[in-house]
């Protein structure tokens, strides 16, 4: 058995593709004029959510504030490009099911908008105020007699049929009872239409040269002490007493009394220094990537749409301030 849920629970839902990768928050809902439930969702993806895309609900499933969408993340993301602030056209809408390769959108998930939903149907299958079910739009909800042959997909060819872009104030105004009536849902309708812009904040990064880093090597003069041991010869004098043997013996061989020499030869070591290049180091330049996060504040300016109504009342925004 089927559980109907409220279309406000989208807008606070988290997008999740079907293999559970995260997309990002919902950012529109787009109701068909006829049956009153949600046929597209705009996801918000890419780099803080700046990105869109349209997705079908077909296939989908919401548990809590977790909208797990029946397509890939990929698919998603490369969904043709439309304009969120208008209508789709029924083009529009076979672009997108042909791009998800889908012929129809029908969903089992059943939503309520708001609380008027079962009055506002009971007054439309009594035959009053059938000016409101053509309307749509507004009224986000058609005839229970007409939601068979209207449902979502099923009349994607017919020139007549646009999704509504149906925003989080038009839900609370409906929840409230304060939506606006069929009369003046006609009355708007046939009357001149002015459009409201607003600044939105386009956030974009580049690649830019920030500085050059180079290698140089230069010489430098350093002293550097070594202590070596070295040896050397000495003349040292030894006297030395001869015995009478002695004596006897050497005056035998040569008893003679005249001039002599004798020569010693000294040796001594000396230190030769020598100097010789070894490649001690090995120095590379490489990059590494940090990411960090920039905080920006803009002014953003945006359009605001008062009118001046009859019987002295001024609306602002199809309300009613008095």
């Amino acid at each position: 058995m089927n559980t109907e849920k409220n279309i406000k629970d989208l807008f606070n839902a988290t997008a999740y593709d079907r293999n559970g990768d995260k997309l990002g928050s919902v950012k529109e809902v787009y109701v068909d004029d006829n049956s009153g439930q949600p046929t597209f969702v705009e996801v918000g993806h890419g780099l803080f959510g700046m990105s869109s895309s349209l997705v079908p609900m077909r296939g989908h499933r919401l548990s809590g504030d977790e909208l797990q969408l029946a397509f890939e993340k990929d698919r998603i993301k490369d969904a043709p490009s439309l304009d969120a602030d208008n209508h789709l056209t029924p083009e529009d809408q076979r672009n997108i099911y042909e791009h998800y390769q889908l012929t129809e959108a029908r969903d089992e998930e059943r939503y309520v908008g708001d609380e008027r939903r079962d009055r506002d149907n009971g007054r439309r299958d009594a035959g009053v105020g059938a000016a409101g079910a053509g309307a749509g739009v507004a009224g986000g909800l058609a005839a229970d007699g007409n939601r068979t042959e209207n449902r979502p997909g099923r009349f994607q060819d017919r020139p007549d049929h646009v999704d509504s872009d149906l925003s989080r104030e038009e839900l609370e105004r409906r929840e409230a009872g304060t939506d606006v009536p069929d009369d003046r849902r006609t009355d708007r309708a046939e009357g001149d239409a002015m459009i409201r812009s607003e600044e939105r904040l386009n956030v974009d990064k580049q690649n830019v040269e920030t500085g050059e880093v180079r290698l140089r090597k230069h010489v430098v003069t350093d002293t550097e002490t070594v202590e070596v041991p070295v040896t050397r010869e000495e003349v040292r004098v030894e006297r030395e007493p001869i015995s009478e043997a002695d004596a006897r013996d050497l005056a035998a061989k040569d008893s003679r009394i005249g001039e002599d020499e004798a020569s010693v030869t000294l040796h001594e070591e000396r230190v030769n220094v020598t100097k010789e290049s070894v490649p001690v180091e090995k120095v590379n330049l490489g990059k590494e990537t940090v990411r960090d996060t920039e905080t920006h504040t803009e002014e953003l300016r945006k359009e605001q749409i008062d009118a001046d109504g009859v019987d002295g009342r001024d609306l602002r925004d199809g309300r009613d301030l008095r």
